[in-house]
């Protein structure tokens, strides 16, 4: 019995608290200064040295060989978990976080090829909710 009073007065207390969910895409979350989103690669830096791809705990950097014979990494997103070893493994620091974090896909092909991380080809996403 004092079981269910503990849960009636929490599902009371929770009543009148403003909801966590955000109403996804008309309203964003403000993630912070310095979020770990989108990777690109600046090709121009890049040394083909391969230490992201060793680093990947998911194993989701394949190396390509492009058409100016250097290899470059592509990154499969169905499997990346966003943990950064690859950008910080970079010496170059070719690799590199955007700020694009809300990552959707329209199909089920998620690798994206070293032409389609290019810097240029992400934009960020504005929040306008804070986290808390």
């Amino acid at each position: 019995m004092i079981t269910h009073i503990k849960l009636f007065a929490v599902a009371l207390k929770n009543l009148f608290e403003k909801p966590w969910t955000v109403r996804w895409p008309e309203e964003r979350r403000d993630y912070g200064p310095a979020p770990r989103g989108f990777i690109v690669n600046d090709k121009s830096k890049c040394i083909s040295c391969q230490l992201c791809e060793a680093v990947c705990p998911a194993k989701a950097i394949k190396f390509h060989l492009e058409e100016d014979g250097k290899r470059y990494p592509g990154i499969d997103w169905g499997r990346c978990i966003l943990c950064g070893y690859c950008v910080d493994a970079c010496p170059t620091g070719s690799l590199q976080h955007t700020a694009h974090i809300e990552i959707t896909w329209d199909s089920l092909d998620t690798y994206k090829k070293p032409k389609e991380m290019t810097p240029g080809s992400v934009a960020a996403d504005v929040g306008d909710k804070s986290l808390v």
